[in-house]
């Protein structure tokens, strides 16, 4: 077998076989753009393009029934299948407003909040002002408290996505 054939062969067959991390404190978004996203792009372009909601239950277009038991099979294992699987839940009944309104200063959630947030005693905080982003957020831009609230929730259930314990 050709050397660098062998190594991509062990590389991958370790990869398919190590449990996934994040009942340890696994980064979601990194475990869903590491393993899934380079053909399902990011989690909530493709949550909210092929999947819908039936009953309080995930469903795909292509696979309706037992949506948990597909993840398990395609690429994920142990506790990460409920953490994703609610992960993908949570952004197919999310607008996608932080993309829409906010991704021309601070890209993607994910990395904003990697970048600029601090998640202590379950409070969101400003990395760089150390003050609590809801109080950050009553003076930008012009945001209402209503936009406020659904900010702080999908950022709050983003944050422990990212930052589990």
């Amino acid at each position: 077998m050709i050397p660098d054939l062998k190594i991509i062969l062990i590389l991958t067959i370790s990869f398919l076989l190590t449990p996934s991390l994040a009942a340890s404190g696994q980064d979601l978004h990194r475990l869903w753009d590491d393993r899934c996203a380079t053909c399902h792009s990011h989690s909530g372009e493709f949550s909210r393009q092929f999947l819908s909601v039936s009953n309080g239950e995930l469903q795909g277009k292509h696979h309706t029934h037992d949506l948990r038991l597909f993840l398990k099979n395609h690429y994920l294992a142990g506790h990460s299948v409920d953490a994703v699987y609610n992960m993908l839940l949570a952004q197919t009944e999310t607008e996608p407003r932080f993309k829409s309104e906010c991704s021309s200063c601070h890209a993607n959630a994910a990395n904003f909040l990697r970048n600029s947030i601090i998640l202590r005693d379950s409070v969101l905080y400003s990395r760089t002002l150390n003050i609590p982003v809801r109080d950050f957020l009553n003076g930008h831009r012009n945001l209402q408290p209503d936009d406020i609230e659904f900010f702080m929730q999908q950022l709050t259930r983003i944050a422990h996505e990212i930052f589990q314990p």
